[in-house]
């Protein structure tokens, strides 16, 4: 093969580096190859690491180039390498060539080792080929006869077979049954008569047996309506907002509830005592024109508070004094609200 020479190489006197400049290393050189150098000196390639760069022995011993020309010979070690690798391959598929004949087709191939059809090949108890004994003797291993189902042109035939036997395991003889357990793919709805309700959809069946305002689990949840005093929505309602959270019930009755920390200074005298005012917006309003029954409890660290409505009361807010009866107390109190009203 021709001398690799393609591009320049830089090399430095004493330094063993060989670095290319549009070269390609690893496609057409080896580790033992022969390196002629710009000195006209010949190395040995000790190391391929790139397209560009390799390591060769002895050092560089000529003057320091930095695009000088090259050239790498192969050496005869390739032609006895070759011949080593093809006497293994003789040595180890040989025989098995020579089993396979001469002729370099399918056909030669299958005359040679006498297949050219089944009466070459004997049977085994497992592999059997598709004679008209074999074919009435297989056994139908993994036949499926638990799931029915319509027969079709891709079906194999164990596969068919299982459809067509399923079907007539799960079909209702004619005539008396007192094995039937369930109506599957049932279009035409039983009637009154037939122990049905004439109807084959949920809908139909609330209204045939006069169930259609009845409560089920999608509505037990949900928004609460009535009209005229008749709950019309959900059996409960939940909200909540910055100010608490509400439960709203169907009967018309509805819970608030608050807890938070609010920065109270009980300044105002009252006889012994001190007070002030606490005020909550209820998260969702009371039937207008009534006052909910309203509590709150507020405490201070350990210190013992009272707690007493006031004027403020509405149907959307609730005001509370807040009392220490041992004089002036601030701070941030835990206060804890709740009313109980009707929403309707």
């Amino acid at each position: 093969m021709p001398w690799y020479k393609s591009g320049t190489v830089s090399v430095a006197l004493n330094s063993n580096a060989v670095i290319g400049t549009g070269t390609a290393f690893i496609a057409n050189s080896r580790v033992g190859d022969a390196f002629r150098g710009p000195d006209g000196g010949w190395y040995e390639v000790t190391n391929i690491a790139s397209d560009t760069a390799m390591s060769i022995s002895p050092s560089y011993q000529g003057a320091t180039n930095a695009a000088g020309v090259y050239a790498l010979a192969p050496m005869q070690g390739y032609v006895k390498d070759s011949a080593d690798k093809l006497r293994a391959l003789v040595n180890q598929f040989g025989g098995v060539l020579a089993v396979l004949g001469v002729t370099p087709t399918t056909a030669g191939v299958r005359e040679a080792l006498n297949i050219s059809n089944t009466d070459g090949v004997p049977e085994g108890l497992n592999n059997k080929y598709m004679s008209a004994s074999g074919v009435r003797s297989t056994l139908l291993t993994g036949l499926d006869v638990a799931t029915p189902g319509s027969v079709v042109a891709a079906d194999s035939i164990l596969l068919a077979i299982g459809k067509l036997q399923a079907s007539l395991t799960l079909k209702a003889s004619k005539g008396a049954n007192s094995d039937i357990t369930q109506l599957s793919g049932l279009t035409t709805p039983l009637t009154v008569n037939q122990g049905g309700t004439g109807a084959n959809s949920l809908a139909g069946q609330l209204s045939a047996l006069g169930l259609t305002d009845a409560y089920k689990k999608s509505n037990v949840l949900g928004v609460v309506s009535q009209a005229a005093g008749v709950p019309t929505g959900a059996l409960m309602e939940y909200g909540s907002t910055a100010t608490g959270q509400f439960w709203k019930f169907a009967s018309g009755l509805m819970i608030c509830t608050h807890t938070e920390s609010k920065s109270l200074s009980l300044t105002n005298a009252y006889g012994s005592s001190s007070y002030d005012l606490a005020s909550w917006s209820f998260p969702a309003a009371f039937l207008a024109g009534t006052i909910p029954s309203a509590y709150l409890t507020a405490v201070l660290s350990s210190r013992i508070t009272d707690t007493s409505g006031s004027t403020t009361s509405s149907n959307t807010a609730a005001g509370f004094f807040v009392i220490d009866r041992n004089g002036i107390a601030a701070g941030s109190y835990a206060l804890k609200w709740l009313a109980v009203g009707r929403w309707f």
